[in-house]
């Protein structure tokens, strides 16, 4: 799987640099699983804002240093994502004595949605 796919469709690399990278992506409206999520109201699940995260700091490490997630040290929900929503993915990122932390702040049109922070470990690509 290309570093480009997330599991919930594509996410559009805006912007990269020594301080972190910027994202997007749209919630697909004919995607079964928005529907399903609570059937008679149409949200995108949590998980995917979690990954959007996830695959954004991939996106900046990459091609240089490969890491590993280890943890969620916060996921905090504003407000639902509906059918046909961007959604743009801020990941502010520092190196620690452990790996890297990154701090995610997304939104869309209407707002804030979410802040999540992750940790991850890190190796050098070989």
């Amino acid at each position: 799987m290309s570093a480009a796919v997330a599991l919930y469709g594509e996410v559009e690399l805006l912007r990269s640099n020594s301080g972190g990278a910027a994202s997007a992506f749209t919630a697909d409206e004919r995607d079964p699983v928005i529907a399903g999520h609570y059937p008679g109201f149409p949200v995108l699940p949590g998980v995917y804002l979690v990954e959007a995260v996830d695959r954004t700091v991939r996106h900046w490490a990459e091609p240089t240093t490969q890491v590993e997630l280890t943890a969620m040290d916060r996921c905090r929900f504003h407000q639902p994502v509906y059918p046909g929503d961007r959604v743009f993915v801020e990941a502010a990122i520092t190196e620690t004595e452990d790996g890297l932390v990154a701090k995610g702040s997304l939104a869309t049109n209407r707002g804030k949605i979410a802040d999540i922070r992750l940790r991850y470990r890190k190796e050098h690509a070989k």
